[in-house]
């Protein structure tokens, strides 16, 4: 999705960092983002053989990030640089100031929705100054600050590797979008988990339940969100024993667990086989085990 702006801006500074655990304390509004720049930096290493590129491999090694924020507090300035607080009031910078890891988070606009973004181990440097006259009209000169981002020491299981993370964001136009995100995203920093759990599906009516009423709907509830863009009349279906596939609407629930098959007239009595096959998959994209068939009577 296209970013069109960016609304709020926190910061939080990190606590611990080890390959079990990320922590941080709690995030900090900075009022008056005007500009968030992300610039990711990959380092690419080539191999060549019988006069071409043979192989390649490329991995990330930092990102630049520049904020342009409309007034820079002196606390701000002290907890973000490592900067110390002066009794008289104000900061002052010293040779031994050193700035904390901290990470970002930000909303920013989508087309369509929003945008929930955290970078999350980065130092920021020492702001460039700069103090212009007026010149008969008013000058704005709002400050900017940069700093280099990396990867935690912290690593996440994905697949069978271990990897460690250095963005996360959510767009609340994907599928599996927290419907509270927007009261929860500032509240702590976010670590995504990796959901590989195989889905399972319990279907009403049950495998052999008899006697089922004429004008019943087959409902499928599986054990997590599916990926609505899977649940298509191919891979959910209603048919009778001798294969003649009976014409129902297919609806998913707003939790996308839930599917609901309504058949568009009322069931003669006979027997109907309900079937899920193993195309449907999570929103992570993890597939059912196998076809999963249900045969009942009406």
């Amino acid at each position: 999705m296209p970013i069109t702006g960016i609304e709020n801006l926190y910061y939080a500074k990190q606590t611990a960092d080890t390959l079990n655990i990320l922590t941080y304390g709690t995030p900090i509004y900075m009022p008056g983002v005007k500009e968030l720049g992300i610039k990711p930096k990959q380092n690419t290493e080539k191999s060549y053989a019988e006069n071409k590129l043979w192989d390649q491999m490329t991995v990330f090694d930092s990102a630049e990030v520049s904020i342009s924020i409309q007034d820079l507090t002196s606390a701000q300035r002290a907890d973000l640089l490592g900067q110390n607080t002066a009794a008289e009031g104000g900061v002052f910078a010293t040779d031994g100031d050193e700035a904390p890891y901290v990470a970002l988070l930000y909303k920013a606009t989508i087309r369509g929705g929003y945008r929930y973004g955290v970078i999350y181990k980065g130092q920021f440097t020492l702001p460039d100054d700069s103090m212009k006259g007026q010149e008969g009209k008013p000058d704005f000169q709002t400050p900017s600050i940069k700093a280099t981002f990396q990867p935690t020491i912290y690593a996440m299981t994905v697949g069978s590797n271990q990897k460690s993370p250095w963005e996360y964001h959510v767009d609340t136009t994907d599928p599996n979008c927290p419907a509270d995100i927007d009261s929860t995203w500032f509240k702590t920093v976010k670590i995504p988990g990796t959901d590989i759990a195989v889905p399972t599906v319990a279907v009403v009516p049950a495998d052999g339940d008899s006697e089922v009423t004429s004008d019943t709907n087959v409902v499928f509830t599986f054990s997590g969100a599916i990926d609505p863009t899977a649940v298509k009349d191919s891979d959910i279906f209603l048919m009778q024993v001798d294969g003649t596939i009976i014409t129902a609407t297919l609806s998913i629930n707003a939790a996308k667990n839930v599917v609901t098959l309504d058949p568009a007239d009322s069931l003669a009595a006979g027997s109907y086989v309900a079937v899920c096959t193993k195309n449907v998959r999570s929103v992570t994209g993890v597939p059912l085990a196998s076809n999963v068939i249900v045969n009942f009577t009406v």
